[in-house]
């Protein structure tokens, strides 16, 4: 059978249904390695993991955000007057209001932090100007 998608890593549910399979039914680290079509050391590895820590997911990152919070809101309050801006545009007036430099995947990255998905600012820019046109 071939393999159709081939990824980095296991999805939670897959390591899950990996380490059910190995403690409850008790099979082997090979015939797992066979059906999730993954290497012994990776199952290996999981069960490791799970033994050591008693979970089976992988670890959270807590990095420190760059930006703070006042920042983060100047965005939403930006885009909210300004719902079609582009990054670039939104990346040169963060830059002239706080004189910090900014990327634009960190603009968007804010900017979805914010719960501003590119259909969402699409339906409130239409919003705005079905009130213009009354």
């Amino acid at each position: 059978m071939p393999k159709v998608v081939t990824m980095t890593h296991a999805h939670s549910n897959t390591v899950l249904y990996c380490l059910y399979g190995f403690y409850e039914h008790g099979l082997l680290r090979k015939e797992l390695a066979h059906v999730f079509t993954n290497r012994e050391t990776t199952i290996d590895n999981w069960i490791r993991v799970c033994e050591s820590t008693g979970t089976f997911g992988r670890a959270q990152t807590s990095n420190p955000k760059k930006f703070p919070d006042d920042h983060r809101k100047w965005f939403c309050e930006y885009y909210s007057s300004n719902p079609l801006a582009y990054l670039d545009e939104t990346q040169d007036a963060f830059q002239h209001a706080y004189n910090l430099s900014i990327s634009k995947s960190s603009v968007w990255w804010i900017k979805h932090d914010c719960g501003l998905t590119w259909k969402v600012l699409e339906r409130r820019a239409m919003h705005i100007k079905e009130q213009d046109d009354f």
